[in-house]
Formats: C-alpha cells, structure tokens, sequence
C-alpha cells in the first residue's frame, strides 16, 4: 500500500511539474492578460464577483491583469499580441461545479488551458468562488516573468498613420444612393462593404464579418484597444475614425484604405 501511495503521490507531482512548466513556456510570451467584464459561462457582468476575483488572483502570480473595460498600456495598443486573454468556462453537473481559465492569444488561439477547479458546495456564490481559487491552484509553483522575443515585431498603429487625404472624399454629397453606392460621412461604401459582425463563440471581443448572404468574408480580432481589429490571415485593420469604419491594407507597400460598414 505504502509502495502504491507512493506512486501516486510521485505521479501528481510530476503531472503538476509539468503543467506548471507548460504555463511557464506559454504564458511567459505574453506580457499582459485581459479579463472580460462577463465570460462566457456567465449570465451578467462579474456574476458572483468572478471577474474581479479572477484579476485579483492572477495579479496575485505576478500577472500584469486588466479588465476589458479598462485602458491598456501603451504599448499593448500599439501591439495587441503582447496580451492574452482570460476565459473562464464552465463543465459543471448537478453534484460538483468545475470552472477551467482558457487563455487566447491575439489571433483567437487558445495558448493555455488551467487545471480543472472543483467545488462540491451546495451555494452558488461559495462553489464557484472555491472552484476558481482551486483552478489557480494550477500556478501556484509558478509566477509569472514576461520574456521578450527577439524576433516580434510590434504592431504598427495604422491608426496614427493615415494621411489625412486618403480618407478624404473628393464627393460631397452625403446620404445618397448613387449606382450601388451609399454615401456615409462622405465617404463612399459599396453594398458589397456592408456587414454584419457576428461575435465568435468563446472569444473575447472577436467577430465574422458577414454579407447579406451570410458569407464570412473577414474574421476580425480585437487588438486590446477600442474600435481597434486585426483582420485575421490579413495584413490589414480596421478600425473606427470620426464614426466610421475603415479598412486599411498595405498592397505592394501601399496604403489603401477604404469605408465599410458594420452592424454590431
């Protein structure tokens, strides 16, 4: 028995060792995490205060930690894959709740995925609480050290870099439909640049761009600062300017940019 005890104890250590490592070779690569103001397990914003317990015990791994409703640093607007961003899911049944922490990078890829935490707590408020604390368990041999790569490349804001002329209309009528095009803050969208943004399920601020013919034609991910998206698999943006949306590209080392419209 003795002998068989410990096995087990050896076989849990190593399992941890090398969960912690994983975390350690993953997380490391990111400099700050997210946390949404409701995940996707939850009904409303910080239901049973889950949201603010979830920054308060990854700050507490030495985590950089914001909630999306606050503002980054500088340079994770500049480069929104310096941040990760924290999903809490739910696998629970009628006798134990268990919550897990998904962590996405920029390009909606889940880069690392928590021990499982369990509650056998009959209160909502208490079991999910425990089971959160029990799902950090998973750091607990770890503290975080951002690293920097050599080879990254911070994104360029194209944002700040728009000349002003590019996005000028030579056409002051506004409001009108004109052969196919519709007129919005001067600025000319083609029916084909009308879209219907639909939110991925699990991803945090991340959509499909649709047609009236429900064809995805862009997946945009949200860059960590507002009205901000990387276009996926693109060298694009999009972004918002004085009300509108803008995609912009570099196409043989130049800028084109164009109007679209999106319906959130």
């Amino acid at each position: 028995m003795a002998f068989h005890y410990k096995i087990i104890v050896v076989f849990f250590f190593l399992f941890s060792f090398s969960l912690t490592s994983t975390a350690q070779k993953q997380l490391n690569d990111y400099k700050y995490i997210v946390v949404p103001d409701q995940f996707s397990c939850q009904k409303k914003a910080n239901d049973y205060q889950l949201n603010g317990l979830t920054q308060f015990l990854l700050k507490k791994q030495n985590f950089a930690v914001f909630l999306d409703s606050e503002s980054l640093p500088e340079d994770a607007v500049k480069n929104g894959c310096l941040v990760v961003y924290a999903d809490v899911t739910e696998h629970s049944n009628m006798f134990k709740t268990k919550l897990k922490i998904n962590f996405r990078n920029c390009n909606n890829q889940i880069v690392f995925t928590s021990e499982e935490g369990i509650s056998l707590d009959k209160e909502y408020k208490v079991a999910y609480n425990v089971a959160l604390r029990n799902t950090i368990k998973t750091f607990q041999n770890f503290k975080h050290n951002y690293i920097v790569k050599k080879e990254s490349q911070p994104l360029v804001s194209i944002i700040n870099d728009v000349p002003d002329t590019i996005i000028k209309s030579q056409d002051n009528t506004s409001n009108t439909l004109v052969n196919t095009e519709v007129k919005i803050n001067n600025l000319p969208v083609s029916k084909q640049d009308l879209y219907t943004a639909q939110l991925i399920q699990g991803s945090v601020f991340c959509y499909q761009l649709k047609t009236e013919n429900n064809t995805i034609v862009y997946t945009i991910l949200f860059s960590g600062k507002e009205d901000f998206y990387l276009v996926k698999g693109t060298d694009a943006v999009i972004y918002k300017m004085n009300a509108q949306w803008i995609l912009a590209q570099y196409k043989n080392d130049v800028l084109e940019t164009k109007a679209i419209n999106i319906q959130f």
